[in-house]
C-alpha cells in the first residue's frame, strides 16, 4: 500500500513539473511572437466611422503597385485566424488544390448508390444480377426486401451526409483560406452543401433509380437537350418512393432522436453514468469539455432544409404526397430546432444577418431547379406548350425577384455605410486587445480550445487550423 502511494505522488509530481515547464514554454513563444515581424495581414482602426466609410469606398494601394485588399473587421468572436496568417499568393495555392477534392466529394455517387437499392425491384435489373434480383424481389425475401429497399437507403445516406460530407467538406472549406471571418466561411460551407444536396442527392437519386436506362439514353447517337429533358421527366416519378421515404425518415425519427442526444456529450454522459468501466470523461475537466453544450452547426442545418425544401418543391407535382411530408418535416424539426437554439446550443459567432440573403437567394435556386424539373415531367408528357412557358416566365420573374431583394436589402458581402449616416454616427472606442488572438493576451485572457473554430464544441473533428 504505501509503495502504491509513493508511486501515485511520483507520476503527480512529474505531471505537475512538466506543467510548470509547458508554461514557461508558452510565455516564450508568446514573447517571441509579439517581438517578430508582423503578419500579413492587420486591423486597421479609425479615429471616426466617416474615416472608415471612406476609406471602405477608395481604393487603397503601396508603392510598389500592390493592392490592399480591404475588408471590414469581423467581430472579435468571429475572426478566422488561420486565413489572416497565410498570405494570398499561398492561399491561392491551396484553393487551387483543394477545389478538386471538394469536386470529388460532391460527385461520390453516394446518392445513386442508395436510390439504386432501394428501386431494385422497380426498374429493369442489369444482366449481371437478373438470377440474383429473382430471389431479392420475390415473395419468399419479402421481409429482406422491405428492409433493404425501404429503411437501408435513406439510413445510409443520412450517416454519409452527417459523418463524412459535413465533416470533411468543412474542413476542405477552411483549408481553402478564403475568408477571414468565420461567419463567410460557413456561408460558403452552406453553398457547397447545396450543390452536393443538388447533384449527389437530387440528379443522383433522380437518375439512380434507372442508371442503366438513363445513361443509355443520352448518350445515344440522335440526342439533343430536348431528349434529355424527356429522359429525366420519364425517371422522375420512379425516385419519388425513395425521395419520400427519406423526407418521412427525416420528419419522424430524426426530431426524436435530436430531442433524446442532442449532441455527443449526452451519449458520453449516459456512457460514463451506466458503463463507467469504459473510462469516459474521468476528470473533471474531460466531464466539463464532453458535456458543455456544443456551437449550432448553421451551415449545416440551414442546408439540410434547404435541400429538404429543393426536394419537396421538386416533386410536389409528380408526387403530390411529398408536399405535406416535407410540411410535417417543417414543423417537427422547427420545433426541435428552436427549443436547441434556446436552450441547449451556443453561439458560436454573430454574422449580423449575413446568413438570411444567402438562404434567400438559394431558396431561389430551389425554385428554378424545380421549374426546371417540373418543364421536363410536362416535355415527357407531350405538354410543349406548359413546359415552354414555364421557361419563359419562371426564370424572368426569379431574376426580378433577386434583383429587388439585392436593391433593398443589399447583399450578404454589401458592407459599405453612406457617407451621411457615417458622419453622424458617434465614435466608437475599444481596446485594441479584443483583436489581440487570445493566446497572445496576458495570461492567455479569452483562450479557449475552440477558438478559431467555425463549428464549436467538435474535438477532433471540426478543426481550426488545416494542413
Amino acid at each position: 500500500y504505501t509503495r502504491r502511494d509513493w508511486r501515485v505522488m511520483t507520476i503527480v509530481d512529474a505531471a505537475m513539473e512538466a506543467l510548470q515547464q509547458c508554461e514557461q514554454q508558452i510565455v516564450v513563444a508568446r514573447e517571441l511572437a509579439l517581438a517578430s515581424e508582423p503578419g500579413p495581414s492587420c486591423f486597421v482602426v479609425f479615429a471616426t466611422q466617416k474615416a472608415a466609410a471612406e476609406a471602405a469606398q477608395c481604393l487603397l494601394h503601396s508603392g510598389s503597385r500592390r493592392n490592399f485588399k480591404v475588408q471590414p473587421a469581423p467581430g472579435p468572436d468571429n475572426v478566422n485566424w488561420q486565413t489572416l496568417l497565410y498570405r494570398s499568393k499561398d492561399s491561392t495555392r491551396r484553393i487551387f488544390l483543394v477545389t478538386p477534392v471538394i469536386v470529388l466529394l460532391i460527385l461520390f455517387p453516394s446518392g445513386i448508390f442508395t436510390v439504386g437499392v432501394a428501386s431494385a425491384c422497380i426498374v429493369d435489373p442489369p444482366k449481371g444480377l437478373q438470377s440474383f434480383l429473382g430471389w431479392y424481389c420475390s415473395q419468399e425475401a419479402y421481409l429482406f426486401n422491405t428492409f433493404i429497399s425501404g429503411l437501408l437507403p435513406p439510413v445510409l445516406l443520412t450517416l454519409w451526409e452527417v459523418f463524412v460530407v459535413s465533416f470533411f467538406m468543412l474542413y476542405l472549406v477552411q483549408a481553402q483560406n478564403v475568408h477571414s471571418s468565420l461567419s463567410s466561411t460557413d456561408r460558403r460551407f452552406l453553398r457547397y452543401y447545396y450543390v452536393w444536396g443538388f447533384i449527389n442527392v437530387l440528379l443522383g437519386g433522380i437518375t439512380g433509380g434507372a442508371l442503366g436506362g438513363f445513361v443509355e439514353s443520352v448518350l445515344g447517337a440522335s440526342n439533343s437537350t430536348y431528349s434529355v429533358q424527356q429522359h429525366l421527366g420519364r425517371v422522375l416519378p420512379i425516385s419519388s418512393n425513395f425521395f419520400l421515404t427519406f423526407i418521412f425518415f427525416r420528419a419522424f425519427y430524426i426530431p426524436i432522436q435530436r430531442l433524446i442526444l442532442p449532441h455527443p456529450g449526452v451519449i458520453c454522459w449516459a456512457v460514463r453514468k451506466y458503463l463507467c468501466f469504459l473510462g469516459c470523461a474521468v476528470t473533471p475537466r474531460d466531464r466539463t469539455v464532453k458535456y458543455s453544450p456544443r456551437g449550432m452547426r448553421m451551415g449545416r442545418e440551414v442546408g439540410v432544409f434547404l435541400m429538404v425544401a429543393m426536394l419537396g418543391l421538386t416533386f410536389c407535382l409528380t408526387a403530390p404526397i411529398m408536399a405535406p411530408a416535407c410540411a410535417l418535416f417543417f414543423v417537427g424539426n422547427f420545433i426541435v430546432w428552436r427549443y436547441h437554439v434556446l436552450y441547449v446550443y451556443e453561439r458560436g459567432y454573430e454574422s449580423n444577418g449575413a446568413m438570411w440573403f444567402s438562404v434567400v437567394e438559394l431558396m431561389v435556386w430551389s425554385l428554378l431547379i424545380a421549374q426546371s424539373f417540373t418543364s421536363c415531367v410536362l416535355f415527357s408528357k407531350k405538354g410543349w406548350i406548359p413546359g415552354i412557358m414555364l421557361y419563359l416566365t419562371v426564370p424572368y420573374y426569379l431574376y426580378r425577384y433577386i434583383c429587388s431583394i439585392k436593391a433593398e436589402f443589399g447583399s450578404g458581402s454589401a458592407w459599405s455605410v453612406p457617407l451621411g449616416e457615417a458622419a453622424k454616427a458617434p465614435p466608437a472606442d475599444f481596446s485594441a486587445e479584443i483583436y489581440t488572438h487570445p493566446s497572445l493576451r496576458p495570461a492567455a485572457t479569452g483562450w479557449h480550445p475552440d477558438v478559431g473554430k467555425v463549428w464549436r464544441g467538435y474535438p477532433n473533428v471540426a478543426v481550426k487550423s488545416t494542413f
